[in-house]
């Protein structure tokens, strides 16, 4: 490589080059931190399995034997009070009760039509076009294109919430606040008992505020409730005894970190659990290297092209790769530093793994290079 060319072409676009290398390092942290994010998870949930003891909670009240103690308890939900909206009339028998407060507002959509008879510079025309219809937030009506006779409440009067029960037990043992949290099963409740505030009225599950629960005006609220963690609902869970209480666990080998809890709906024994937890915890890793190989990708395609002319003038690169297409070559090259990026958490953690990634990385830049090209027979 000319090493005077890629000086001088530096000096041409050196800023963007800069800005591209600061996109590639802070991809580059960012796939280290989910990495070792990923393997702290699975180090912590491992400590959290492997110290668990599975124990019968509806023989006895032993909770002073099992102070301090990680245990897994398997058995149906008890909700000691229900939790009520009395201006709704709803009383659940469940760990938490969502309500979802929606206004009904103007909502401004546009389309956009070319129009090649015009100008260059009118080649597309935009169209706005309003309607009405129920949002979770409010629509700032002060940004519309058309705000004559299209104005939108500037807040809400009440916001959405989820309640959670105070007192939740298995067996003789209570659930923390950090535990009660993770249930999730939402169930909608559709209920036809009308509330005693003659403001609010009830039409299809819904509760409106307003003059008219089908006639509806700009302002008005639309409520909906749904429940999770029903009563007598079969839960495994897994967490520190703390005076009669499942807590989250706090592992000793990271500090810092925040403490881990296992919640899931059905019964499941250790094993079960821990396959579950990490098959869960893989699909987030996916996701996120997903994500860092569409970020590395976006920032190689930000450098300047001559980046990569100068680049292809390697000897090793084979005549193969200098052929492709500049979108091409910078997804096989996005394809290979994600990988090596990836790898380098992982070979100071699991060594073998780490090793098999970081040839994987190499293997679409093997395949483009001269280093596995074969020598041409001589004929005789």
């Amino acid at each position: 490589m000319d090493w005077s060319a890629v000086s001088s072409h530096f000096k041409q676009t050196w800023l963007t080059t800069i800005m591209s290398m600061i996109l590639f390092t802070g991809v580059t942290y960012f796939l280290v931190w989910s990495e070792c994010q990923t393997i702290q998870s699975n180090l912590m949930l491992e400590d959290l399995i492997s110290a668990a003891e599975s124990i019968d909670v509806f023989t006895k009240d032993e909770a002073e034997h099992y102070e301090s103690k990680v245990v897994h308890i398997i058995g149906p939900l008890r909700i000691l009070e229900p939790i009520s909206e009395p201006d709704y009339n709803i009383h659940v028998q469940a760990v938490k009760l969502r309500k979802r407060v929606q206004m009904y507002q103007w909502i401004e959509e546009t389309t956009e039509t070319d129009n090649f008879l015009s100008e260059p510079a009118e080649e597309s025309q935009k169209t706005y076009w309003y309607h009405k219809d129920w949002r979770d937030y409010v629509v700032d009506s002060s940004l519309f294109y058309i705000r004559p006779g299209h104005h939108n409440p500037t807040s809400m009067p009440m916001f959405s919430e989820t309640h959670i029960a105070d007192d939740v037990k298995i067996g003789w043992m209570f659930l923390g606040m950090d535990v009660k949290r993770k249930v999730n099963d939402y169930y909608e409740i559709w209920s036809d008992t009308r509330p005693d505030r003659s403001d609010i009225k009830l039409h299809s599950g819904f509760y409106y505020h307003g003059n008219s629960a089908l006639e509806h005006e700009i302002g008005d609220l639309r409520i909906h409730f749904s429940y999770a963690g029903r009563e007598d609902d079969i839960y495994t869970a897994v967490g520190l005894v703390e005076r009669a209480t499942l807590q989250p666990y706090s592992a000793e080998r990271f500090p810092t970190a925040d403490p881990i809890s296992l919640l899931r709906k059905g019964s499941y024994s250790l094993k079960q659990l821990h396959d579950l937890e990490k098959r869960d915890a893989n699909t987030h890793t996916w996701k996120y290297r997903l994500l860092g190989f569409v970020q590395v990708f976006a920032s190689a395609m930000t450098l300047h092209p001559e980046w990569l002319t100068l680049f292809l003038q390697c000897q090793w690169i084979s005549s193969n790769l200098r052929r492709c297409t500049r979108l091409w070559v910078n997804l096989v090259l996005s394809f290979s530093y994600t990988l090596f990026v990836v790898s380098m958490p992982w070979l100071v953690h699991k060594p073998a793994l780490g090793l098999m990634i970081l040839m994987g990385s190499f293997c679409p830049l093997l395949h483009y290079s001269t280093l596995l090209a074969r020598e041409p027979r001589h004929s005789l």
